[in-house]
């Protein structure tokens, strides 16, 4: 038995809404390449005036993207704790526009604790899937999404290794791979108990 319509519209919506936010990614890439970008990371596009209402929309596009797969997700025979990890990611995003981290020192820490909160939800919902389905596709995802947090965390001190950007972009790819791939797992479980 075939996945349902349901699972295909909320995979196909998820991808579209991760597809808007990573060309958004580009883009100010293309308007802002310097060597703040790469110190400060994908926030930089969040405090810099000419790429801060595209990185929004790619935020806010997706936040909505993943609070439908957490919404789909919810109906199917998925952990309970993916759902509300996806929902917690998603209300986040907006918040990290909402504190610059270049307006002083309450809004820095403020930026830095939502931002760890983010990245370490999001490493949760990769691992429960590598750790869930041992598969060749959700290995290369874990590792694509753990080696771009590793750097990303040796990108954080002043060890001059300042490659932020590339970090967490490839992070972030690695955690929409694994919500392709969990929408994937839980359509398949669920027609599978539907067919039995």
């Amino acid at each position: 038995m075939g996945e349902s319509p349901s699972g295909v519209s909320a995979r196909n919506s998820l991808v579209a809404t991760q597809v808007v936010f990573f060309t958004t990614v580009a883009v100010c890439e293309m308007i802002a390449h310097n060597g703040q970008a790469e110190l400060y990371g994908i926030s930089y596009f969040g405090v810099h005036a000419p790429t801060l209402p595209i990185i929004a929309v790619g935020y806010c596009v997706g936040a909505l993207g993943m609070w439908r797969a957490a919404r789909y997700l919810a109906t199917r025979e998925s952990p309970q704790r993916l759902v509300a990890s996806l929902r917690l990611v998603a209300l986040m995003l907006p918040l990290e526009l909402l504190t610059p981290f270049n307006h002083g020192s309450f809004f820095n820490w403020a930026h830095m604790g939502i931002g760890v909160v983010i990245g370490v939800t999001q490493m949760g919902i990769g691992t429960a899937l590598a750790v869930r389905e041992r598969r060749t596709w959700t290995t290369i995802v874990f590792l694509v999404q753990f080696g771009g947090g590793l750097c990303a965390a040796l990108s954080l001190p002043d060890w001059g290794f300042n490659h932020m950007l590339e970090s967490e972009v490839a992070f972030e790819l690695g955690f929409s791979a694994s919500l392709v791939l969990w929408t994937n797992a839980v359509g398949a479980t669920t027609s599978m108990v539907a067919s039995h």
